[in-house]
């Protein structure tokens, strides 16, 4: 007889892997909805529902009372909303939750100091410290709350009570950050060098905090950096002040003394130097810029090495130093030399050759490279080696290398160079289709003001005028006023003589020569006392009569124009001149 044996059914055998995704289930099903329940809220926030994005923040702290994206979305609503308090409840369900959480923490002082109860502050922050006694955390965000309320002497206190417990390295870099936001800039610089030389990668750090020092504190501060006592920290920190400050030619020989015997902590460093000193525009910035590339091209790969090279070149190109432009060019290698990368320094090299008047080995290698250059260079260099060649009053040559290009800026310096022929028709053609937009400011307005007097001029050619210009170009200004005044003979009063003469005698005042000024401003007024440059001629010569000393002719000199011409442009300047010669204005 069988006897009926019940079995057990047989349930699924489940893995390990089912059993962690069916137990990671609901988890993920809730990090879901808070997700969308937070970009929901976020969206409310953003178009200004602040009352709606609290329910929904709220609704997600019901079921998640540590949600730090919730309880930060609540500091902002309840902040925007003016109801501060309404966050005390929820911060301290969310510590209950989580003590150590350092954010909440955080979040409670804030909360406390906007309801502006600062014993709570000490209090939470008190509580803080008994939860996590050897963390530096608490008396870090207490000294910036109680800094926030504008008591630095306060903030001070509870970081040297922490450093007290923790030693002086655990809030070294805050004490120093508030020294310096307290403007005790001299304290501050000594307490960043210790905490510098303890970490070399605050560097930066430091010196953000103490470039902002006022220009009256600097000097102070760099005798205490570079004292008796000062180390290889101490000088690379002033060197990195100094860059900071703008004075990059003073802050490297500093660097260069004190680079660490580390490649890699040496590299560092240059390359943070040369960062800094190409934002200088200056050709002393350039040239120590080159020097920190130079050096920090024998301390990375030969690949780096290389482009590390063509920076330095440009560098020193734009400083003017040739030599060394062409020796790094020669050392980053004939592979560089075919290739894109070497084309912004020989830009640079090729610019710095037509400036310094080496126009023929400019032309030279313009010719070589124009294939190579981007458009916008090619036209920039074939612009600069034409004024090269002009300035030198070869002005067939500028116009031949002016040739394949067509842009309004190559327009501008055909049109002086038109002008420098004598050629006035077609000096004022290409200078008026330059117009006053190309260039710096500089340029459009000295070129605007030469087309006013050209325009001026009822003559299509006067090679004696485009003889002077070229001379003031060239920095010859007494040849010029001789030319200028043989010009103006050539002229009638009434087509532009007054002009000339008005324009010579500005050359004459700005070189200091005011016996000629006088002279040729007298005779242009003489020769025309209401036309259009009368006005520029009655200022200038007010101008050549106070600085000789004779203050009360030049006040009615600059009466006479006021009243004469009250339509002039120069009319302002003109008050502005009187008024200082009265004293009613300082110098």
């Amino acid at each position: 007889m069988l006897r009926h044996v019940q079995r057990r059914p047989v349930l699924p055998r489940i893995t390990p892997l089912a059993l962690a995704i069916l137990l990671a289930g609901p988890r993920a099903g809730r990090a879901q909805a808070e997700s969308r329940a937070l970009a929901e809220a976020g969206e409310l926030e953003r178009v200004g529902r602040h009352a709606d994005a609290a329910v929904r923040y709220r609704g997600i702290l019901r079921a998640d009372p540590t949600s730090l994206p919730a309880l930060l979305g609540l500091e902002r609503v309840f902040t925007s909303l003016e109801r501060p308090d309404s966050l005390v409840p929820l911060v301290r369900a969310a510590l209950a939750r989580d003590p150590l959480n350092q954010a909440i923490h955080s979040l409670e002082l804030r909360v406390w100091f906007a309801l502006g109860h600062s014993d709570s502050v000490t209090s939470a922050a008190r509580r803080w410290i008994a939860l996590a006694p050897r963390s530096a955390d608490p008396y870090r965000e207490w000294a910036f709350t109680v800094a926030q309320r504008g008591d630095l002497a306060g903030a001070k206190g509870v970081l040297a009570e922490g450093a007290g417990r923790l030693g002086d390295a655990a809030l070294a870099q805050d004490l120093a950050q508030l020294t310096a936001l307290a403007g005790e800039w001299t304290e501050a610089a000594r307490q960043w060098v210790a905490v510098v030389r303890g970490n070399p990668g605050l560097l930066p750090a430091a010196t953000g905090s103490l470039t902002r020092a006022p220009a009256v504190a600097r000097d102070e501060m760099l005798s205490v950096l570079l004292g008796v006592g000062g180390d290889s920290t101490s000088r690379r920190l002033a060197a990195d002040l100094l860059a900071g400050w703008g004075r990059a030619d003073e802050a490297w020989p500093l660097l260069d003394a004190t680079l660490p015997q580390d490649p890699q902590a040496a590299a560092v460093l240059l390359q943070r130097f040369a960062e800094r000193a190409g934002t200088m525009r200056s050709r002393r910035s350039a040239l120590v810029r080159g020097y920190a590339l130079e050096r920090l091209a024998t301390l990375v790969d030969a690949a780096a090495s290389e482009r590390v090279r063509l920076q330095a070149a440009q560098a020193y190109a734009d400083a003017g130093d040739l030599r060394s432009a062409q020796r790094m060019l020669e050392r980053a290698g004939a592979g560089a030399e075919t290739g894109e990368a070497v084309a912004p320094a020989m830009a640079s090299l090729i610019r710095a050759l037509a400036e310094q008047g080496s126009v023929e080995e400019a032309e030279r290698r313009l010719r070589a490279w124009s294939d190579r250059l981007g458009g916008d260079d090619r036209e920039t260099l074939r612009e600069a080696v034409a004024w090269a060649w002009a300035r030198r009053g070869e002005l067939d040559r500028a116009e031949a290398v002016l040739a394949p290009d067509s842009s309004v800026a190559a327009a501008a310096v055909r049109g002086w160079i038109a002008l420098y022929r004598g050629d006035l028709g077609n000096a004022r053609e290409q200078l008026r289709a330059a117009g006053p937009y190309t260039g710096s400011r500089e340029e459009a307005t000295r070129r605007m003001g030469m087309l006013v007097l050209v325009e001026r001029i009822a003559a299509d050619r006067l090679p004696e005028f485009g003889r002077a210009v070229l001379a003031l170009a060239r920095g010859d200004s007494v040849q010029a006023l001789v030319d200028l005044e043989q010009a103006a003979r050539k002229l009638s009063p009434s087509g532009g003589r007054a002009d000339v003469l008005a324009f010579a005698g500005e050359q004459a005042l700005a070189r200091r020569d005011y016996q000629a000024a006088e002279d040729l401003l007298s005779r242009a007024l003489a020769t025309d006392s209401v036309g259009p440059a009368a006005p520029a001629a009655e200022l200038a010569l007010a101008r050549v009569q106070a600085e000789t000393g004779r203050t009360e002719v030049a006040i009615r000199q600059l009466e006479h124009l006021i009243l004469a011409h009250p339509q002039s442009a120069m009319v302002p300047q003109a008050r502005r001149l009187r008024d200082r010669l009265r004293g009613v204005v300082p110098e």
